[in-house]
């Protein structure tokens, strides 16, 4: 039996205002609700709102709702909330408290990046069969549109954007405080970030490349491994004890962080509500075969990608550069690439985010990173256009 459409919207309403971004209510969506949970657990959730709540509070609204003992409620909360983390802790800074969790980034990964099920397969296909929805309106007249919406939030600074932590064999100090939703880093700060959580790390599975497995059976092209998205401090631990994640320790997550670098990895880290301001939650470790964003971008997708970039690249020797396009290959927006034709290694600021992954998998040190803070939005391409 489906759930009452009204009452999902609305709590799809509710989660999303727990996040700079928002899914809409679109039909895959909804029927993803429906696949996650029953009609109790769509009340429930209703019920506890958006504001922070202890987990005393949270079961006050539980036995007023359904009675029952405390055992009956502890079952629910380990086997439904935590599991299928419909709540997580608010903070670090004041763990008694828990909060309904966004729809994306927040809910979805930590539901579907868990062990691979029956259940987890359908909830994912349902997000991608909407993620899916993007490309399929790539059209004139709506890519005009969320072009020029994505850049009047640049101007306004107040566009989601995503945070990258990267390898790039160097390392480079800020010299200014972190203030946006999300940014780009170098491998030093990353590690300090490790650091920072050191007993508090966890993995579980990329939700996107666990996609690519359960639907083709391939692995991906960068030769990335399915378990490769690092959780950190609260978070993790409730992702552990419930079976979703494994710990990670600290030099585990160093040596993972390192290899995927190599591969060409781009580390984009998302925070509490999708804002920088708060708590680091988990590190993606994205590429151009499998994510969401990139993947997406790149095959036609309409762009969601926002970031503070706080590096650029800049030619140190132009006649190193022998035309072998590695750059172009692990740019994950287009933003460089040897131009065989033209025969000149090509260039568009417009589109760099910052990553670094020119420079770092660069053998002959064309390139250097230089500090350079922006935001960047990157417009969607139209489906055909290649580099």
């Amino acid at each position: 039996m489906s759930l009452p459409e009204k009452k999902v919207k609305e709590l799809i309403e509710k989660m999303n205002s727990m996040s700079t971004a928002s899914i809409p209510s679109a039909k895959p969506i909804v029927e993803m609700f429906n696949l996650a949970m029953d009609e109790k657990t769509l009340d429930y959730l209703l019920a506890i709102g958006t504001d922070p709540l202890t987990v005393p509070q949270l079961e006050h609204i539980y036995h007023n709702m359904y009675g029952g003992d405390k055992a009956e409620w502890e079952k629910y909360w380990n086997e439904i909330l935590m599991t299928y983390s419909f709540v997580h802790p608010h903070s670090e800074t004041d763990r008694s408290l828990y909060e309904l969790s966004p729809i994306f980034p927040g809910w979805v990964e930590f539901t579907v990046g868990g062990p691979i099920n029956e259940k987890r397969a359908a909830i994912l296909n349902k997000f991608m069969e909407f993620w899916g929805l993007l490309k399929t309106l790539n059209i004139g007249p709506i890519r005009y549109l969320t072009n020029i919406k994505g850049e009047k939030k640049i101007e306004r600074g107040d566009a989601p954007r995503i945070s990258n932590y990267v390898n790039r064999g160097r390392e480079i100090t800020l010299n200014k405080p972190l203030e946006s939703e999300q940014q780009v880093y170098v491998s030093g700060d990353v590690h300090k970030l490790l650091k920072k959580y050191h007993d508090e790390i966890a993995v579980l599975n990329c939700f996107c490349r666990q996609y690519k497995f359960i639907n083709t059976g391939e692995t991906c092209d960068f030769d990335l491994p399915i378990e490769g998205c690092i959780v950190l401090g609260a978070l993790s631990r409730q992702l552990v004890d419930n079976g979703v994640a494994r710990h990670l320790p600290y030099e585990e997550a160093v040596d993972l962080l390192n290899e995927f670098s190599r591969k060409g990895c781009v580390h984009t880290t998302f925070h509490h509500n999708n804002d920088a301001n708060k708590d680091e939650m988990v590190i993606c470790n994205c590429c151009t075969d499998c994510c969401l964003l990139y993947e997406g971008y790149q095959n036609g997708g309409l762009s969601k990608i926002f970031t503070r970039s706080y590096y650029k690249p800049e030619v140190i020797d132009i006649t190193r550069c022998v035309g072998c396009d590695v750059c172009g290959k692990f740019c994950p927006t287009d933003a460089t690439f040897y131009d065989k034709q033209k025969k000149e290694l090509v260039f568009r600021y417009e589109n760099c985010i910052g990553c670094g992954q020119c420079v770092n998998q660069c053998k002959f040190d064309v390139r250097q990173m230089i500090p350079d803070e922006r935001d960047v939005f990157v417009k969607t391409k139209k489906k055909s256009k290649g580099k």
